[in-house]
């Protein structure tokens, strides 16, 4: 890790645990706002400010900018709560519920909910995909974009809705249908207490549902430390079946990326082991894969060239192949091979 990355792994573990411990004066401020910002964690990484002493805390016009952004941020997402109320208002004048994924509703999981950024809204209709996409063109004018599997895309006064017909894109991995199935019969529907017509779902679906998410992230491309905090504060504020949830990642060979995410919250994040199972882990791993999420070994790229475009894919994928056996349960070559069909259906994604 470089000295930046130590530095914003320890402010997030000062803010968590609310311990103070000894923290390095010669900090680039500015840099490290930009920093947090881009993993997500402004508002998590600020919280530490507090515990620090006198002299290692920033300059006061800094913490004032600091706090500017924090507030900017709440502001965004007061917005975006008000579009999910509009949106499941206008579905349940219609007799459609509007589940909520991810976002917002992880956001409540956050000691303070406001300061988690919050990107799309990811919705789901219970079977009523086609007929949710209809009422929204033709009641309030936008079109549908259905370049992505798993769902449909619609923008609104902003705000891209994911519209979803599944859960997980099945076709990229031949275990994700297995989970997805599993994820249905998992799916027990709990109202908001404000808002009406808007559902979140178990904890058990959330469990896996959340793992199988920033797993693929993690394997595929890249994983942000916002995506660590939505798991860690996600056990700390529910009641984890472990039982239920160690067997089913066993059965879908994902328990190595468990134990790994799990002691990084541990051992760097702040957080109490008592939230978490006892499970065996390779120590190297755990660095390695935090390492990665605060810089991957493989940075994205983007080639306007086809054939570059290929090739880098084709080596991002096979230098991300320690990553890959934490998260499938497929071989190699069946990982590539259901990832190119999955690019020739959706050529888009």
């Amino acid at each position: 890790m470089t000295a930046l990355e130590q530095q914003l792994v320890q402010l997030i573990r000062i803010s968590v645990s609310g311990n103070s411990e000894p923290f390095s004066s010669k900090i680039d401020w500015t840099e490290m706002m930009h920093f947090s910002s881009s993993h997500g964690v402004l508002g998590v990484a600020f919280g530490a400010i507090e515990h620090l002493s006198e002299e290692d805390r920033p300059h006061i016009d800094f913490i004032m900018d600091w706090m500017r952004q924090i507030t900017y941020l709440e502001s965004i997402n007061k917005i975006h709560k008000d579009i999910i109320k509009e949106i499941s208002t206008f579905l349940q004048k219609n007799d459609i519920r509007m589940l909520l994924l991810k976002g917002y509703g992880l956001s409540l999981s956050w000691p303070k909910p406001d300061s988690r950024p919050i990107g799309d809204i990811d919705i789901y209709t219970f079977g009523k995909w086609e007929e949710t996409d209809k009422l929204i063109c033709q009641k309030l004018g936008i079109k549908s974009k259905t370049s992505h599997h798993k769902h449909s895309e619609l923008h609104y006064k902003g705000k891209t809705i994911e519209n979803h017909y599944e859960f997980l894109n099945i076709h990229a991995h031949r275990s994700t249908a297995e989970i997805e199935d599993i994820l249905h019969k998992e799916l027990n529907a709990y109202p908001d207490k404000d808002i009406p017509n808007l559902y979140y779902p178990s904890a058990r679906f959330n469990a896996l549902y959340l793992l199988r998410h920033s797993g693929e992230h993690f394997a595929s491309t890249c994983m942000k430390l916002r995506l660590v905090l939505d798991w860690a504060f996600f056990v700390q504020a529910n009641t984890i079946d472990w039982q239920w949830l160690l067997k089913t990642l066993d059965r879908v060979g994902m328990k190595t990326y468990l134990a790994v995410l799990n002691a990084i919250c541990i051992r760097h994040l702040g957080f109490s082991s008592t939230l978490f199972p006892n499970l065996p882990v390779d120590d190297a791993l755990v660095e390695r894969s935090l390492n990665d999420i605060l810089h991957p070994e493989v940075e994205r790229e983007k080639h306007s060239n086809l054939f570059r475009e290929i090739f880098y894919r084709y080596r991002r994928w096979w230098k991300n192949g320690w990553k890959n056996q934490m998260v499938f349960k497929e071989n190699r070559w069946q990982l590539l091979l259901t990832q190119m069909w999955s690019h020739i259906l959706k050529p888009t994604i």
